[in-house]
């Protein structure tokens, strides 16, 4: 039986049954607190919203309640089951109650259970409370109200997020596409921020440093943290966990695990904005370059001229190849590229035959390298075909599909796949570069909202509205 056994009971009214419950509660061991409708109204209202609990199938849309309402911490199905037992022993007069809530998902008579149920101990304190976006099910993100976090382990930090971005896997978790993703929690992976306080175990940092943060988090010393394959982390905390297993960054604070390594300082020349890709997106790109084994005569091909596609191409150009080739089916995108001189070429596959294209720009041998950036229906058969035998094809995007190798049709290709999730080990590294004039994504906020208009700037990026490429939210 975990944690303390509390009850609370809101707006009773009714002293007799009100004794008859104090006098069972006493028996059991419980505590009780009697709740009036002046103390905790916002967060009731919010915790009923949040979790989606009904009783005649209308869903509770109120800013508080005006019946009873009954919270339950610690509670087991055994320990609810002596209680419904007490109750009917004691003849207590059934409880029309507007919600239960237990730490166990455990049920109570008609009430239907709607969402997961590992927040209400945060909803019922005075701590402090943030904005923050929550995962709630699969197709329904909203904007909630959060406890603010604090430290759990030595090794943690909390960061003050000044600029979070919307990132397309957010979309592929509201969509049920990343089977990990734990509905409730916030999301977000892709932030900056300040240091407001550090577990004891956190050295070279301090209170009001400017970082980035990883989208990984990392221990540092299991097999793979050895070997720079971060992503494989075998820690419960390690690899992608932030915004998607743990509370993550689209909120007013964050609690980073692993900080030591999850963190980097920001160097005093570079703003929010341009660091704010660090973690992730410029991550992928400096990760599916770096693997790519890049060299200076290549014609390298990055398919999907999207933020990770263009990040792909800024760091592909750091290994100087012979001609860097964008390709989309979005002319406004590909217009970006060209005017930032990002590429070399830009085609556009759906007004161009792609293959015959890369074939006469590569005297038909196909290119050396292929960037596969943008996980659409069809781009990794593209990938693999407009590759040249024995070249490289580098898969950075995330699918919400399976995808087929035809091994009988690639027979004699010889090829070289490279794929998984980024390995996010260079920050460091990132924001010299960045600092240095060498790398620079800024051009690809197209689009700037408060965290109190996420749903918003969700909409508008879902939908791809006003030729949005990236969005950035502050706090």
């Amino acid at each position: 039986m975990a944690g303390l056994e509390t009850v609370l009971l809101y707006n009773f009214n009714d002293d007799k049954k009100l004794r008859s419950l104090k006098m069972i509660f006493l028996r059991m061991g419980v505590r009780m607190r009697v709740i009036t409708p002046d103390m905790y109204l916002e967060p009731i209202g919010a915790l009923a919203h949040i979790k989606g609990f009904t009783q005649t199938g209308t869903r509770y849309e109120g800013p508080g309640f005006s019946d009873e309402m009954l919270v339950m911490n610690g509670f087991s199905n055994a320990r609810l089951d002596e209680l419904l037992h007490s109750l009917r022993k004691n003849h207590v007069e059934r409880i029309h109650l507007k919600a239960v809530v237990t730490a166990h998902n455990a049920s109570w008579n008609s009430l239907e259970l709607h969402g997961e149920l590992t927040k209400e101990h945060q909803m019922m304190t005075k701590a402090p409370m943030m904005d923050a976006v929550v995962y709630q099910k699969e197709g329904v993100f909203a904007l909630e109200k959060r406890r603010i976090p604090k430290l759990i382990d030595p090794t943690d930090a909390i960061v003050k997020v000044t600029l979070a971005s919307i990132c397309t896997s957010d979309l592929h978790i509201k969509h049920g596409s990343v089977p990990k993703a734990v509905p409730g929690i916030v999301v977000g992976h892709e932030m900056v921020g300040e240091i407001v306080s550090l577990g004891s175990d956190v050295h070279g940092f301090k209170p009001g440093d400017r970082v980035a943060v990883n989208v990984e988090t990392f221990c540092g010393t299991c097999f793979f943290c050895q070997r720079g394959f971060v992503n494989n982390c075998t820690d419960p905390n390690g690899g992608w966990a932030l915004g998607c297993r743990i509370d993550g960054g689209q909120a007013e604070y964050v609690r980073v695990p692993y900080a030591q390594n999850g963190l980097t300082k920001i160097p005093d020349q570079v703003t929010d904005e341009q660091a704010i890709f660090t973690g992730d997106i410029l991550s992928t790109g400096y990760w599916g370059a770096k693997i790519s084994e890049i060299k200076k005569e290549d014609v390298v091909v990055v398919l999907g001229a999207g933020p990770t596609g263009i990040c792909a191409m800024m760091c592909a150009a750091l290994y100087e190849p012979a001609q860097i080739i964008a390709v989309d089916i979005d002319a406004y995108r590909l217009d970006l590229v060209k005017e930032h001189h990002i590429a070399d070429i830009a085609i556009n596959s759906a007004k161009s035959p792609l293959e015959q294209m890369i074939m006469e720009i590569t005297d038909g041998r196909g290119a050396d390298v292929v960037i596969e950036a943008a996980g659409g229906k069809d781009t990794f058969t593209t990938a693999w075909k407009i590759a040249r035998p024995n070249g490289i094809v580098t898969v950075v995007a995330l699918y919400e599909e399976d995808q087929v190798l035809p091994l009988p049709q690639m027979y004699g290709k010889n090829l070289t796949f490279k794929t998984g999730g980024v390995d996010a080990c260079d920050c460091g590294d990132i924001l010299r570069l960045i600092s240095e004039g060498k790398l620079d994504t800024t051009c690809l906020i197209s689009h700037r909202f408060a965290l109190k208009d996420a749903m918003k700037a969700y909409e508008l990026f879902e939908n791809r509205e006003d030729h949005v490429i990236k969005v950035v939210l502050k706090p």
